[in-house]
């Protein structure tokens, strides 16, 4: 049924053990056995190559056709486009709209889902400056008993510059977790050179990591993000504790002066709340993302990690994401976005990069690659026409735009 499917994996393995997304697949597969007749997919593209995707789309028509109900609950406008015979839009928690595919497009879409007119920033053409981040043959072992299914880094070479945004691309659970986890201070590396500002980072910590200047937005909000119990400009600090005007002598922490700076951020990126008393579990998926982001880039850090930024969002939190990377990118930050999604990454990035069993491809300009190319990348495979292959892992990153 796996490969009947194309949705890969390993019989043999603990789910346990499993990514997020290899366990989505697992859902998939299971709901197939038992001969279901009415499917609920939930985002179940988000952990597939396109040609993985490509043959899910051409699966459930031929499930419709032989009489099977499918409901596919996506952000990816241009999948609905595709996959489905009639659009109900939700927002809110309200159904506020319901139409017919073949009488709509992208943007009649996402103005049902949000409101009103909405229009993705544009990546504008800019000169790098000097490297923020460099990895150089960056291991790091996996050091669980079972590690068939848990890829971590191997041999990585990777340099992010001034006023660029680097794409990692890869279908879950190849390595880019780690990767988040190296650039973030909660993985170390067992071999090769970490740099960081010029200066080398053998044993960082989280808060050494963001002191340095980093920006950190992680993969999930909810778990990783934020404290869903404690207040909002309880977080907001949450990486600046024993920092003035914070803190008085990294000790006591000045209420008065983090309900100023709350509110001041609240303001400045829009965050719908009951104020900064307000518990942040109460936030919306969107402003609970805008309170990250908050945090992560008022201090104009010089280096931004930015995994998975807009998973779940609707297009305007997309959209508002988006104007706030760009923005930093403009003003000089290097950025490592890590995405699913290859429409975000090519409309962001300037150079992308592929992930695949724990090593990287050397970084493409994003103008002379194409979707089919990536997937083929994320499959481990090598495309004909441009020979762009997984495992150029020790790549050139002295030419950042190679073709």
């Amino acid at each position: 049924m796996s490969r009947d499917y194309g949705l890969k994996v390993d019989p043999d393995a603990r789910v346990a053990d499993l990514s997020v997304g290899e366990r989505q697949r697992v859902e998939i597969l299971k709901a197939l056995y038992r001969d279901a007749r009415v499917l609920i997919l939930d985002e179940p593209t988000a952990v597939l190559t396109p040609q993985e995707a490509d043959s899910l789309f051409k699966t459930l028509k031929s499930l419709t056709k032989e009489g099977f109900a499918i409901i596919f609950i996506s952000h990816k406008l241009h999948e609905i486009l595709a996959i489905s015979t009639r659009v109900e839009v939700l927002r809110r928690g309200k159904i506020v709209g319901s139409i017919e595919t073949e009488k709509a497009d992208r943007k009649l879409l996402a103005e049902m889902m949000v409101g009103r007119t909405v229009e993705r920033p544009v990546l504008e053409q800019m000169t790098i400056g000097k490297p923020i981040v460099e990895l150089e043959d960056v291991s790091v072992e996996d050091k669980s008993k079972d590690t068939s299914n848990v890829p971590k880094l191997n041999q990585v070479n990777l340099s992010v510059h001034q006023h660029e945004i680097i794409g990692i691309a890869g279908v879950a659970g190849n390595g880019q977790s780690t990767l988040a986890d190296l650039l973030s201070g909660l993985e170390k590396p067992d071999a090769g050179t970490f740099t960081l500002l010029g200066n080398a980072v053998t044993s960082a910590s989280p808060a050494d990591i963001v002191h340095r200047g980093v920006g950190r937005i992680p993969e999930d909000r909810h778990s990783s993000g934020v404290v869903g119990e404690m207040m909002l400009w309880e977080n907001l600090i949450s990486e600046d504790l024993r920092h003035a005007p914070v803190s008085k002598a990294g000790v006591l922490i000045d209420r008065k002066a983090c309900l100023e700076r709350a509110n001041k951020l609240i303001d400045a990126f829009d965050i719908r709340c009951e104020g900064p008393e307000a518990e942040t579990k109460l936030l919306s998926g969107g402003n609970m993302q805008k309170l990250i982001l908050a945090r992560a880039l008022s201090p104009q850090p010089d280096f931004i990690l930015a995994n998975q930024p807009v998973r779940g969002l609707d297009e305007g939190a997309i959209a508002y994401v988006h104007e706030q990377l760009l923005a930093a990118r403009k003003r000089g930050a290097a950025i490592v976005l890590i995405s699913e999604d290859l429409d975000e990454l090519f409309a962001l990035c300037d150079r992308i990069a592929v992930m695949y069993h724990g090593n990287l491809t050397q970084s493409y300009d994003a103008k002379t690659l194409t979707t089919a190319e990536v997937g083929l990348m994320m499959a481990g495979q090598q495309s004909e026409n441009t020979g762009h292959s997984v495992t150029t892992n020790s790549g050139n990153e002295e030419q950042p735009h190679a073709n």
